[in-house]
């Protein structure tokens, strides 16, 4: 394996995607912000907005335990919204302009260059966010140079060439004020192109270590014009004369190259073995993506006798810079490329004199089938990491077939269980990934589903040790039951719009995800325990028209803290739907609504007026428990039945109105409501009341109104006839 130590060569070494931890504090600062206070000079909000950075990787920006390094500066604007629609990014007034925030060190912690704060308790705001910090900065057009010598190292406070060259950007969008930790992913604007020679035929060890060997990136631009509003990058100069030298380790050269085209048989590298000048050119033209590395590999023959040399471009390969597993890995390693025939696989490896045994890395190019899947689970168990880019998935046309088995769709438990498989590349036509496909699997960092794929299978990720970040298809239609089941992905959860089924405990226990919820419009069908356990989003939740069922557990223990606006058109609210999220402001149910299950809204903070839809059925158990309702609440008719506990603690409840239907008011109904002060009983027939259903009340100052024409049966009735009565007619 040839080893790359770049935690000792650099300080700074950019692969992979930055995670940076916005964290919001309360911090008392009368009128230190725009919008802080109102027109009478009352103070509105006085959170602080203060960043906290993190780096979740192996391979870090900065090459030390924390990832950055003291002093490390980056620029923040933040964009409030107006009437609930995104501000624009202008170049000046925006809640926060190019703040710097720079990096402590020895306390872990980011210092601004002044405080920031929420407009109110409810303005969203956009977060704009990159890397390195400049003073001056033109928001449609900055001016960015890459280094032309990228190999110079670290010294006297200077960054070296390389880490000099990169540029991050990143947007969080539509934050609610909340002082929930928020992360701001930043990635990486620039295109690297990466060149590794490699020991050919011909040499000894010895003479291939001592050859003098250099690469050379030419023909490019170096200056680069950034849009802040969207990241985007585009040449602003000319191309350079002069080539960009590479940062080198071993035999392997990098360079940060400005996004761009160099035309067909233009030199893109210059290439010098032992004092022999080559050149390589591509006879297409040929584009450096932004955020891609751009990989060539290319073997160096010796012909004997004569002393000169024959290059040969052995692979090329484009890869987003945070799936570069060359740099997670800290390893220049290769993968094994394996040209197949669906249901020959293992005859191919062979073919290429490769122990199946053995192989780690493996690319396969061509067709494949449900039998290669099965073959490369059951009889590699050294593969790490295996990529699938450039192949076809094929139904097999002998042997076994499943009737689930389809063309462009990884099969079901084709790798479950495979704890060496730590790293998947998908094919770039897929249409779906079958139940349990990667389940329990050794699969990690972050996962990327290809567009194209419409369906995400049960299980098919459930218990995989995702420590990044999730990216789901535009295409999606379906995530099945279970499908993400307790991964630790840590990211916003970006639904596509377009889902429209959200199976059972789909993302239950996924505690690492952030940010505010935002279900699809399209989504018809959600199962129960769906968000279940969610701790880490916050914000406010809407529910879709499109859906009407809301199952039971759906988004049970999430602490989402925000608003609930639930629709017209809801008909069913199952168990515990709602439990435990610390929702606050009015609770407005749907007149739509006939099923309203047992704990559906424990453990909230609803305040105001409490309006009972007419088609309920019943109050269910502990149903409003732990509200603050005020004023008065009517119970519609045809209720027959309140639940136990279903009004607990409702402490700032002051009148009830019961239904001439109601039959039963069950234990604690109406426990701790201590602002409880007139019950109004439609009823002829008293109801019955368990003996726990009024604890905590105080009966001494409860007045009972109830039909005039059946005072004498609520004075002979054990419950009501200790209260005192009123009649009306």
């Amino acid at each position: 394996m040839y080893i790359i130590n770049y935690y000792h060569m650099i300080r700074k070494h950019i692969n992979f995607l930055i995670y940076i931890a916005i964290t919001i504090c309360v911090v008392l600062c009368v009128g230190c912000a725009d919008g802080l206070l109102g027109e009478d000079g009352t103070q509105h909000h006085a959170q602080r907005i203060e960043l906290s950075g993190e780096i979740d990787q192996v391979a870090v920006t900065r090459v030390n335990d924390g990832g950055f390094c003291d002093g490390d500066g980056m620029g923040i604007y933040i964009v409030d919204y107006k009437a609930g629609i995104p501000g624009t990014l202008q170049q000046s007034g925006n809640r926060a302009d190019n703040v710097c925030y720079t990096y402590d060190e020895a306390n872990r912690k980011w210092n601004s260059d002044y405080d920031v704060y929420w407009k109110d308790f409810h303005t969203h705001i956009d977060v704009y966010g990159y890397y390195p910090y400049a003073q001056s900065v033109n928001i449609d057009n900055y001016t960015f140079n890459v280094q032309r010598d990228q190999s110079t190292a670290t010294a006297d406070g200077k960054m070296g060439g390389y880490e000099a060259s990169d540029f991050l950007w990143g947007k969080l969008s539509d934050v609610a004020p909340t002082t929930a930790a928020l992360r701001l992913l930043l990635r990486h604007r620039m295109s690297s192109a990466c060149v590794k020679l490699l020991k050919g035929e011909g040499f000894t060890e010895s003479e291939w270590e001592s050859i003098d060997k250099m690469v050379l990136a030419t023909n490019l631009a170096r200056k680069a014009s950034i849009n802040m509003t969207d990241g985007t990058v585009k040449v602003a100069g000319s191309v350079e004369s002069s080539p960009t030298i590479p940062l080198q380790v071993n035999d392997e050269w990098r360079a940060i190259v400005v996004p761009q085209t160099v035309t067909a048989g233009t030199t893109l590298f210059s290439i010098t073995i032992g004092g022999a000048p080559y050149k390589f050119a591509k006879n297409e033209a040929f584009t450096y993506v932004s955020g891609k590395m751009m990989k060539f590999n290319i073997r160096v023959d010796k012909a004997e006798g004569s002393g000169k040399y024959r290059l040969t471009l052995v692979s090329e390969s484009i890869a987003p810079w945070e799936n570069d597993l060359q740099s997670h890995d800290v390893t220049a390693t290769e993968y094994v490329v394996i040209n197949s025939t669906a249901g020959h696989l293992k005859d191919s490896i062979a073919a290429s004199h490769k122990d199946i045994v053995m192989v780690k890395r493996m690319k396969v190019t061509g067709t494949i089938n449900a039998h290669d899947f099965i073959m490369m689970r059951d009889s590699m168990p050294k593969l790490t990491a295996l990529n699938l880019k450039d192949v076809r998935i094929k139904v097999p046309t002998s042997g076994y077939i499943h009737p689930h088995w389809k063309d462009d769709e990884i099969p079901a438990d084709c790798f479950n269980g495979k704890k060496s498989l730590t790293s998947i590349v998908f094919p770039d036509v897929l249409k779906g990934i079958e139940s349990g496909a990667f389940a329990g699997s050794g699969l990690k960092h972050s996962l990327n589903i290809p567009e194209g794929v419409v369906e995400i299978g049960r299980g098919a990720f459930a218990g995989s040790d995702f420590t990044g970040v999730l990216t789901l298809p535009s295409t999606l239609k379906k995530i099945d039951d279970y499908a993400f089941n307790g991964c630790c992905f840590i990211c916003p959860l970006n639904l596509p719009d377009g889902i429209e089924e959200i199976g059972w405990g789909c993302f239950e226990d996924c505690r690492n995800l952030y940010g505010n919820l935002i279900l699809p419009s399209h989504l018809k069908n959600m199962d129960r325990c769906a968000f279940r356990g969610c701790t880490g989003l916050k914000g406010d939740l809407v529910i879709p028209k499109s859906l009407t069922v809301i199952p039971p557990d759906a988004f049970y223990e999430c602490g989402l803290g925000g608003r609930l606006q639930l629709h017209d058109g809801i008909t069913a609210i199952g168990e515990d739907a709602f439990r435990d999220n610390g929702f606050i402001g009015e609770l407005e149910l749907p007149e739509s609504l006939t099923i309203l299950e047992g704990g559906n809204f424990y453990g909230n903070y609803f305040s105001g007026s409490l309006k009972i839809p007419k088609g309920l059925l019943k109050i269910s158990s502990s149903a409003f428990a732990h509200c603050t309702f005020s004023g008065e609440v009517e119970i519609p008719e045809g209720i027959l039945s309140i639940g136990e506990g279903a009004f607990y603690n409702s402490e700032n409840l002051q009148k009830i109105i019961l239904p001439s239907t109601l039959e039963l008011i069950d234990d604690y109904a109406f426990k701790s409501c201590k602002s409880l002060r007139v019950i109004e009983c439609k009823s002829t027939v008293p109801p019955v009341v368990r003996s726990t259903a009024f604890n905590g009340v105080p009966l001494e100052d409860l007045t009972v109104i109830v039909p005039k024409s059946a005072l004498n049966d609520y004075k002979s009735s054990d419950f009501w006839s200790g209260l005192l009565l009123k009649t009306v007619e």
